[in-house]
């Protein structure tokens, strides 16, 4: 008997379409085993490719993140305010600061005093974030960067010195109208867990500080201000995570022998920081130097 390979059909294996012969019905042995290995081929082929483009997709690397920024930050909305903050602060100061995609240059009359870049294993973004005016050792006023170092959920805010050292402070800072004290939150710990420390500027290792963290402070004049403060009496042993923190509004002046005294009002509530009826004597604190050396370096 005689027979031949007739017209090959199509069969689906993995998305590709394969030869299938269909034989007529006096096809002989050989015929048949002809057609087998042109299949057997065609389907090697197939699987090989597919082989092929499995691996490669295994081994194809997976887009990271630039410079491994925090994706809460990135992008975020607090991210385009900051922006937006840092712009504005360059546009109303005048050579102080300059924006060149990830990198922040701080100046000081004219001249370059360090430029920040930012670092997935530190500070993953700097920003301008404030500018405060206090004055030179010549006397002269002059703006001082405010630069905020953004890190996973985390922040630190410090002023830029002239010699690129850094000064830092806490939640709030502000300067006397003249430009001779800085107010702000102490770099260090203490027993009190806040503490607001005023720098005689510009010899900023001439501190005095008190055991009570202040914000909303308002100058009246050089030497005197006002302010919603917290005094920490030391921790809650009914509940490690509370402190018997007391709220009140604050006067903060020089008195007449040139020592920075704290006198409370007002007791207020600790989370409205409305008028709060406590019996208790209202505090009066005497700014003192720190227990130890909070600079490395000479200013």
């Amino acid at each position: 008997m005689s027979g031949k390979c007739g017209s090959c059909g199509n069969f689906m294996i993995m998305g590709f379409n394969l030869p299938a012969c269909e034989f007529q019905p006096d096809f002989l042995q050989n015929s048949v085993q002809v057609c087998d290995a042109i299949r057997e081929v065609c389907l090697r082929l197939v699987l090989s490719f597919v082989l092929i483009f499995t691996l490669a997709g295994c081994h194809r690397a997976t887009p990271q993140r630039a410079e491994g920024i925090d994706p809460t930050f990135e992008g975020s909305e607090q991210e385009k305010r900051t922006m937006a903050v840092e712009a504005a602060l360059i546009a109303a100061n005048p050579g102080l600061a300059l924006r060149h995609d990830r990198e922040l240059t701080i100046f000081h009359k004219g001249e370059a005093v360090t430029t920040y870049m930012n670092d997935p294993k530190g500070c993953q973004r700097y920003f301008l974030t404030g500018v405060m005016k206090l004055r030179g050792k010549d006397g002269a006023l002059y703006p001082v960067a405010g630069v905020t170092c953004h890190f996973a959920n985390s922040e630190n805010t410090y002023l830029v010195l002239p010699n690129s050292d850094k000064y830092i402070v806490r939640e709030e800072a502000s300067a006397s109208p003249d430009g001779r004290v800085l107010a702000s939150g102490f770099d260090r710990a203490d027993l009190t867990q806040g503490s607001l420390a005023l720098a005689d500027w510009p010899h900023i290792r001439d501190v005095v500080i008190f055991p009570a963290h202040c914000t909303g402070m308002v100058w009246q004049d050089a030497t005197h201000f006002t302010a919603t403060c917290w005094h920490n009496e030391g921790p809650n042993s009914s509940n490690p995570y509370d402190s018997f923190a007391y709220y009140f509004k604050a006067d903060i002046g020089k008195d007449g022998f040139g020592k920075w005294q704290m006198q409370a009002t007002q007791w207020v509530d600790r989370d409205s920081l409305t008028p709060r009826n406590l019996n208790k004597p209202l505090y009066r604190f005497t700014a003192a130097p720190p227990p130890e050396p909070h600079f490395d370096k000479s200013t």
